[in-house]
């Protein structure tokens, strides 16, 4: 949950947290807690840090972005409800939370339910991780988020129905009812900044018809990015915002500056301008959506084209079962016919998705995305211009660009060692060129393989890992590493894992046995390092990020007052000791 503090009661620090929001998590679940409402709990809070693994997002600079800077885990149990002070917001986020709970009721499959969900009231939480990959990597991962495309479909539905207006020659006033309703759906949906982006533009094109003035493009964008920005500063940094306003900004100025011919056929015109425009889009925003998702899709023009003709009558006909649903009837043929296209849709994304032309295993670093935007707008100013100096401007950005991915490459470290930092585990990570064994102590069976490629993706994708053989109780090698549970040696480290008991067996060795470097305690240790040390001779201790907080506070002081060399993860980030 996200709690916005209203005041601290401690004497010593009143108001220290004033108007500050937290992220809250509960061991349990209270189901009647809704937006709005006031609670009371006793603070101990602790400052969002991201985890210090390797290639990671920086996810404690996007929660700052949103105001969150610190975080509590609690019981349920001690929050108690006290009051409420809902606001047009809140009442909003609760009407649309009804709205999610009946559709999840209705007879549609979760697939068709989830994207309704998405597309209509703004939340795609309830996609499910291999739909975001397969729209990903066919290229069109826009249309599982609320966008200028559903807001220009929505106001199409609003427009046409608001038609008898013009009958009653009243279409500014037709012009005016469906901007109110238009700014009502960004409210209830959340204020996304594409939808706000989207609004924003309409409303200058709507104003501009009404007052009888000219309405620009560009200015239009560029306003809607100041309302957005000032509002809201931090959006600027946020992946969907830079893909929007590049996608129109790269479209606006595309076809003001080129004439475009287009075919007489009205079948044709359609085709063409679709597969245009998502041509235009695809490069204007391939690099971003490689930085930010590691993901490359040439196939996106043509997927597109595939899907556009059936997402505003599946939009539609979605908005129609809302209706319904938010009137307490669920029509089963409706709910049928939803599915069938939805279905229609999985099924051509899942081809492009699997064809050649697209990959989930892309690394790209910020400069090489500085390079590629100033190559491509040499390359544009020389479509235009007809200049040479913009085309040997472009071509030297190229060399550029291919210098600085040749750098990376050969500075890249072929194999390595990674401990990282995990809030429920210890994965425990060895590479060497392509291939990798991951050993996750304690929780072998139950650990999630793909939750991890997902979690890692960027560090998978920079050290260009493809195959991945998770360890469990036999022995597994690779160059450089052997793993026998509980026991390992791993560039150059021997190392074993001090968890549910198995340590025990080993015996402190004399001058002929075996010592090892380092002891990393899991979360399943319920010892101490005297009982530890006197078993296992090692010289450092690895505490894992998995360790619950109060043992890991206990076992860090222990280190200390003991003087044992010790390497605490979940302060220090990820251990990581690489070979180039």
């Amino acid at each position: 949950m996200q709690v916005k503090l209203l005041n601290n009661v401690d004497a010593k620090s009143r108001n220290t947290f004033f108007d500050t929001h937290i992220l809250l998590s509960t061991r349990g679940c209270d189901y009647n807690l809704r937006a709005g409402d006031m609670i009371t709990l006793s603070l101990d809070l602790e400052e969002i840090d991201n985890l210090g693994n390797p290639d990671e997002m920086d996810f404690a600079g996007y929660l700052f972005r949103k105001g969150l800077r610190y975080r509590q885990h609690c019981d349920v149990k001690d929050i108690e409800l006290f009051g409420s002070s809902p606001t047009l917001m809140t009442w909003a986020f609760n009407l649309r939370q009804q709205l999610q709970h009946k559709i999840m009721g209705t007879s549609m499959s979760p697939s068709t339910q989830s994207i309704i969900i998405a597309m209509l009231l703004g939340n795609s939480d309830f996609i499910s991780h291999d739909m975001r990959d397969l729209y990903s990597q066919a290229g069109v991962a826009h249309v599982l988020a609320l966008s200028g495309l559903h807001v220009a479909i929505i106001t199409f539905m609003i427009w046409f129905l608001l038609f008898p207006l013009d009958y009653l020659r009243a279409r500014k006033l037709r012009l005016v009812v469906t901007l109110i309703i238009l700014i009502a759906y960004d409210v209830f949906t959340g204020l996304s900044p594409s939808v706000v982006r989207a609004t924003v533009m309409l409303a200058f094109v709507f104003m501009s018809v009404i007052f009888y003035r000219k309405s620009t493009s560009l200015n239009s964008l560029f306003a809607a990015a100041l309302v957005i920005l000032i509002f809201s500063p931090s959006s600027l940094y946020g992946a969907g915002f830079q893909l929007s306003f590049i996608t129109v900004a790269a479209l606006i100025i595309f076809y003001k500056s080129y004439n475009v011919k287009y075919p007489d056929n009205k079948l044709l015109r359609y085709l063409y301008t679709t597969l245009l425009t998502s041509l235009v889009a695809m490069v204007s925003t391939i690099i971003l959506t490689a930085y930010y998702f590691n993901t490359l899709s040439f196939a996106s023009a043509i997927s597109n084209l595939a899907i556009m003709p059936l997402l505003p009558v599946f939009m539609s006909l979605g908005a129609v079962a809302i209706l319904f649903v938010a009137m307490g009837t669920d029509v089963i043929v409706l709910d049928r016919i939803l599915d069938f296209l939805s279905s229609l849709m999985n099924s051509a994304i899942s081809w492009f998705a699997a064809s050649p032309l697209s990959s989930d295993n892309v690394y790209v670093t910020w400069v090489a995305v500085l390079v590629y935007y100033a190559a491509l707008i040499a390359l544009a100013l020389w479509f235009y211009k007809k200049k040479a100096a913009f085309l040997i401007t472009a071509g030297l950005f190229l060399v550029v660009g291919l210098s600085h991915a040749l750098y990376v490459d050969m500075t890249t470290a072929r194999k390595g060692l990674v401990i990282f930092n995990s809030y429920n585990s210890t994965p425990i990570f060895y590479f060497c060129n392509n291939k990798a064994l991951l050993w996750v102590p304690d929780v072998e069976s139950d650990f999630d393989m793909q939750a991890f490629r997902r979690r890692h993706r960027a560090f998978l994708a920079h050290y260009r890992i493809d195959s991945i053989v998770l360890v469990d109780s036999t022995a597994r090698q690779l160059p450089g590493a052997l793993v026998k549970p509980p026991c390992a040696h791993m560039q150059g480290l021997g190392m074993i894992t001090a968890g549910r008991g198995r340590w025990k067996h080993y015996t402190r060795p004399d001058s002929s046995g075996t010592r090892f470097d380092v002891a990393i305690i899991t979360k399943g240790f319920h010892s101490d390092l005297q009982t530890l040390k006197s078993l296992i001779d090692c010289d450092k201790i690895i505490l894992s990020g998995g360790i619950y907080r109060d043992d890991l506070i206990n076992l860090n002081k222990e280190c200390e007052q003991r003087k044992i060399p010790f390497y605490n993860i979940k302060k220090k980030g990820a251990f990581i000791k690489m070979d180039k």
